[in-house]
């Protein structure tokens, strides 16, 4: 792994040089690219794209014309009536006639204040005052856009906005909004952890705004707490990364990326030199924003294998995740779900590189076990969602027990808030890549599933085998809305997705009631056929206990280290007892091999003086 990441890191840093020299002509013609879509904007073109073309064109110092043309048409999408509730937003696409999704200016903003910070002087005076005007009725759509502490990258956006755009235009009571926010952002995640925990769309996000903080902001104790805010987002990173599948492991939230939960942090960790699979982007704006990660971080994390990870992502009971990293399979858990159906609650990850599929739960009442079926989802936007769950988990190193509920009843059940409407089923999934081969029961050779297989009986274990790694599966409990056992089933959804699924069968019907199911994993590495074989039968001689009475469930299995217990009130969504966790502190932040490494550098933060 050393020699690996090693080389890695070499071939990483050899690319950035490549970066670096690249002619500017390549630059050019990406421009030019993206100044034919905009010039005459088609209906879904994002008002955010007219301010990053600015940037990047007045980065080069080309085609003033361009640039006014991208703002004139940018002031069209601003509510500039006095009297809206959203004056000073933007609408967020060309079709849209109005703001819906108030998030708009803060992405405009975003781009807007590095270019008046860093190109003001290169714009045309006509340019120069038309974004002028386009920053004053912003900064009224900014403040009066309220935002929760907890929405992570909206927050933190917002607070770059603030600082820059009232230290850069002579607005101070703006600026010291922006100082209190970032004070509030640190003390929050300093109890709570990053509420937007791990996704690898929205941590490049936070990564690029207080990276602009760090190098953009004239305070000096502002700049400092973003750079410490930043390391310890480096440090969240490094501890959750899985060099062997080249991404980021661990349970995590809003991932858009089902298959193969990639997004835009990836081209943070190439710029670092961890993963060649993303070409860091050549993007001024990356460019401007980029703060690297501490070299350390390479030996005392990355290297280290097996490695046991344990941090909040919330407030109450339940919002905490676990993860175990070894040199060939990782396994990651949460005790509860985020609110934006997206999330990941259950995670394995073999090797096989960025483009194998993962493997994980998720419980889906669309027939998209693969988030291919995107649908209107409010603010003009489309995406993909799935039933959000009740939630509880228990994890010990390499084994973890997951126990999800839902209902269906009432008007609107919180489990399907963001669901749709075109419910036609009630399924639990658990997905894996297809070049895994499968094993089922304690003994036997690989089975071949050209479409459909049911299982013998919906607890038997089920395992997966990649090179000299394994994952053992078994649904210990899954039941129908009726109140009868729910078959379970393997399934080969063919090449397109290169994914296949083991699926308990709640209901082929809409959903209606409540279900309930129970799902034991193991990992397992190094593992030649001997020691594979053992793998399998212990797993499959224990023997789960499940306990129904009433409104409660409670299930137990025998684990490596003990047993791991859950019990709830299915009807309340009440946690009753959660036993045979890792050891250790539970009020850390993000703990690496019982090693406290989050609180140290947010403590640090919060110290330093931000006086206006």
């Amino acid at each position: 792994m050393k020699i690996f990441l090693t080389l890695t890191l070499a071939l990483g840093l050899l690319m950035l040089a490549a970066t670096a020299q690249e002619p500017a002509d390549a630059k050019t013609a990406e421009l030019e690219k993206r100044w034919r879509s905009l010039r005459e904007p088609k209906a879904r073109f994002g008002t955010r794209e007219f301010f990053e073309f600015v940037l990047e064109q007045a980065a080069l110092n080309q085609h003033p014309e361009r640039i006014e043309h991208a703002l004139a048409l940018a002031e069209q999408k601003q509510d500039r009536d006095l009297k809206s509730k959203t004056y000073g937003n933007f609408a967020w696409y060309w079709e849209d006639p109005k703001p819906v999704d108030l998030n708009a200016a803060e992405f405009a903003m975003q781009r807007a204040a590095l270019t008046w910070i860093l190109y003001r002087d290169r714009l045309s005076p006509q340019a120069q005052a038309t974004l002028e005007r386009l920053i004053k009725f912003s900064v009224e759509g900014l403040q009066r856009h309220k935002v929760s502490v907890d929405y992570t990258n909206i927050f933190v956006m917002k607070t770059w906005n603030c600082i820059a755009l009232g230290e850069r235009t002579g607005r101070p009571e703006l600026a010291r909004l922006g100082y209190a926010m970032l004070d509030e952002w640190l003390r929050r995640t300093r109890l709570t952890g990053v509420h937007e925990y791990l996704s690898p769309t929205y941590y490049a996000v936070d990564f690029e705004c207080l990276g602009a903080i760090a190098r953009h902001a004239q305070h000096p104790a502002a700049r400092a707490k973003a750079a410490l805010a930043v390391e310890y987002l480096w440090t969240d990173v490094a501890a959750n990364w899985f060099t062997p599948a080249a991404r980021l492991g661990g349970a995590h939230s809003r991932d858009y990326d089902f298959v193969t939960g990639h997004g835009g942090l990836d081209q943070w960790v190439a710029r670092a030199g961890w993963t060649t699979v993303e070409r860091a982007t050549t993007d001024d704006n990356f460019r401007q924003v980029f703060v690297a990660p501490p070299a350390r971080l390479l030996e005392e994390l990355l290297e280290v294998a097996p490695r046991n990870i344990r941090q909040r992502w919330g407030e109450p009971e339940g919002e905490r995740a676990a993860h175990w990293i070894g040199r060939e399979v990782a396994l990651a858990s949460s005790g509860a779900i985020y609110t934006d159906a997206m999330d990941k609650t259950l995670v394995v990850l073999l090797g096989g590189g960025p483009k194998q599929p993962g493997a994980e739960y998720l419980m889906d009442a669309r027939q998209d076990p693969y988030g291919q079926l995107k649908f209107p989802v409010g603010g003009g936007h489309n995406k993909a969602y799935h039933v959000q769950p009740f939630t509880m988990s228990v994890q010990h190193g390499p084994e973890a027990l997951l126990l999800t509920t839902a209902t269906a009843d009432g008007s609107r059940p919180a489990a399907f808030k963001r669901c749709g409407t075109n419910l036609v089923c009630w399924l639990s999934h658990f997905t894996f890549p297809a070049d895994a081969r499968v094993f089922i029961g304690a003994s036997g050779a690989a089975a071949e599933v050209r479409d459909k297989l049911r299982l013998p009986a919906p607890d038997t274990p089920v395992f997966l085998k990649y090179g000299g790694a394994a994952a053992a599966l078994r649904f210990v409990f899954a039941d129908t809305p009726q109140g009868g056992r729910a078959p379970v089933e393997l399934v080969n959804d063919g090449t397109k997705t290169k994914t296949m699924r083991l699926t308990a069968v709640h209901s082929e019907q809409k959903p209606r009631g409540r279900i309930t199911c129970a799902l034991w994993v193991r990992v397992a590495e190094n593992l030649d056929d001997a020691k594979f074989a053992a793998f399998r039968q212990t797993f499959a001689a224990a023997r789960p206990a499940v306990q129904r009475d009433g409104d409660t469930l409670d299930v137990q299995v025998s684990g490596l280290a003990g047993a791991l217990r859950l019990k709830a009130n299915l009807q309340q969504e009440k946690r009753l007892a959660l036993e045979g966790a890792s050891s250790g502190p539970a009020a850390h932040v993000l703990e690496v091999n019982g090693r406290e490494l989050g609180a140290p550098l947010l403590d640090r933060a919060i110290a330093l003086e931000l006086k206006p």
